[in-house]
């Protein structure tokens, strides 16, 4: 069965040992040995949303297989069943397309999505525009085909490109990216077609006298069938012209009145030198890329998406060092099991900060294929499992690292008890006993540590936030122990080395272990009403995790025990 987090902790209340919860439990009791990716499906309107129905019916679906974020083409990408540059919305600057003149198909979405807790970014076609290429002569992308400069059409004949560089092109495909921001709360911006064709383009007037202006010659004079330091400077100043759009596109955000909304764009792989688009020259203008991931369309095979030297994500991770933006891969939904198996486990391993996937798809989505997108994102699993204890409704139990241990609970007490030995919890890798729940964003756990026993002097007893139920997973702690007081300790980064703050405290007490966002407090308290911040830390944990309790001891005395009483987990304050 597919899990199906649900995302309602603002509304939550808290949650007492005996109670039930619902937002903090899958609908399904299987958890993955990684975090959940988040699912971004890539939408093209003309297919999925032609009224209210099909857009409720999607959103149900997408709802119920988990999508974190839809992201739909507001702007025809293709020359296909509509022409590309018509708009699916109702907008004042580009021609809106035929059926959707009444039909505000982005409204629609974004109203739908939001009350269902998924995100919305506005998919937004650049370059390739029909209507603006057959409305302006002048902005037309010129190409030199044998040795004559010709409009671009493809090579079908039925490509519209319109020039990159011409000011009058970019202030209009501008225009309609702060016209959707401004009228619509989308939660993200996706740009896409935002580059040249071949080497062999844009040779228009403007562009030649712009080229000669700066060089000293034309760009005409260039052989662009082969390799010369003339075409490597005519495709660097290419790039450069491209990454000063994709600036002045964050500048227009930052000066709307949503300057907050994420800026990202689907982008070819680096192979593809010849369309002028190098993600490295705007790296700092956006918040995430999404290399398009289709191995198999390329003549690859599956290892160059996650490959430890040459493979995609490298390339790209390469390309934004020293910047923030994320990579958000796009895949194809209909790869063979083995294929995604092989690259989800290569993605774990060789580009660990990946969160989001993004599926593409030409036609309809239908809702075996969410389906199946949904069953695979806490892939691969080690094939460690749960344990069979009695714990109240919606706890699970794990032994991470595969060492003995058990867990209980009684009722009457309303405290839970954990076990186990020869285990630790630092280093690059874990060994403990772990209680827990899956968590979805924000959250405050509280505890009252009552009688630990037989246990090592460096046992480790108390809360944890762990990314994953893999025993390298990123983490965050606050343990106390026998002898040597209570501590702060984290992990921040996959198999990394586990780092620790500790302050003097008896081997029993209050513990408080709360998240919001990215930053992490610890806190104790000997009557649990008066705190002492023992550390805090940020750590880009992913919005997916595991909370609870955690035992880790070094002793080989399998009765070693730690009791936990007053369990209350509830939603950041």
């Amino acid at each position: 069965m597919a899990k199906v987090w649900k995302k309602r902790m603002a509304a939550a209340g808290s949650l007492l040992l005996g109670s039930t919860l619902g937002a903090y439990a899958p609908v399904s009791a299987e958890n993955g040995d990684y975090p959940p990716f988040d699912t971004e499906v890539v939408v093209r309107t003309v297919n999925q949303f032609a009224d209210e129905a099909d857009v409720e019916a999607f959103v149900e679906a997408a709802e119920r297989r988990g999508v974190d974020v839809i992201s739909m083409n507001v702007k025809q990408d293709e020359d296909d069943e509509v022409p590309s540059g018509q708009v699916f919305y109702d907008s004042r600057i580009a021609p809106v397309a035929e059926g959707y003149e009444e039909f505000d198909a982005l409204r629609e979405v974004v109203g739908q999505a939001h009350a269902a807790g998924i995100k919305v970014h506005a998919w937004i076609p650049q370059f390739h525009d029909q209507e603006a290429f057959l409305q302006h002569e002048e902005w037309q992308m010129q190409s030199l085909v044998d040795g004559k400069r010709v409009p671009f059409t493809g090579s079908n004949g039925s490509e519209y490109f319109v020039n990159p560089l011409h000011p009058d092109v970019q202030r209009y495909e501008r225009s309609i990216i702060r016209e959707v921001v401004e009228n619509y709360a989308v939660d993200g911006v996706a740009l896409d077609w935002i580059r040249f064709d071949d080497y062999n383009m844009d040779v228009s007037d403007h562009t030649i006298a712009r080229y000669q202006a700066q060089f000293g010659y034309s760009p005409l004079a260039i052989d662009f069938e082969a390799d010369s330091p003339r075409r490597r400077q005519w495709n660097e100043w290419r790039t450069d012209q491209i990454a000063a759009y994709v600036a002045d596109v964050r500048r227009d955000l930052l000066q709307s009145s949503n300057p907050d909304v994420p800026l990202g764009l689907y982008a070819l792989p680096p192979e593809f030198g010849e369309v002028g688009q190098d993600v490295s020259k705007f790296k700092h203008s956006i918040d995430f890329v999404a290399p398009m991931a289709y191995f198999d369309d390329w003549g690859f095979e599956p290892d160059w998406v996650y490959g430890r030297d040459s493979g995609l994500l490298k390339q790209v991770q390469s390309k934004l060092a020293g910047s923030d933006a994320q990579i958000v891969p796009t895949l194809d939904p209909d790869w063979t099991d083995a294929e995604y198996a092989e690259i989800y486990a290569g993605l774990r391993q060789q580009v660990p900060n990946v969160r989001r996937l993004s599926f593409f798809a030409y036609g309809a989505w239908t809702e075996d294929e969410l389906a199946a997108i949904d069953e695979r994102t806490g892939w691969p699993e080690s094939g460690e499992a749960d344990y069979a204890a009695k714990l109240p409704a919606g706890w699970s139990a794990r032994n991470i690292g595969s060492m003995p241990g058990k867990a209980g609970y009684a009722a009457s007490s309303k405290q839970i008890t954990l076990s186990g030995s020869s285990s630790d919890v630092w280093g690059e890798a874990d060994q403990l006993n772990f209680v827990y729940r899956p968590l979805t964003g924000d959250a405050e756990l509280v505890a009252q540590v009552k009688s630990p026993s037989r246990l090592d002097e460096w046992a480790k007893y108390g809360l944890s936030i762990r990314e994953s139920l893999a025993a390298d997973a990123r983490h965050v702690d606050l343990v106390l122990t026998p002898e040597h007081g209570a501590s702060f300790q984290y992990r921040e980064q996959t198999s990394g080395l586990t780092a620790d703050r500790t302050a003097d405290a008896p081997a029993t007490g209050w513990l408080k272990l709360s998240r919001k966002g990215d930053t992490f407090v610890g806190s104790i308290s000997a009557d649990g009403k008066r705190w002492e911040r023992v550390g805090t830390v940020r750590i880009p944990l992913s919005d997916r995790a595991y909370i609870g309790l955690a035992l880790s001891n070094p002793g080989e005395n399998a009765a070693g025990k730690a009791v936990f009483g007053n369990v209350k987990l509830t939603p950041a304050r």
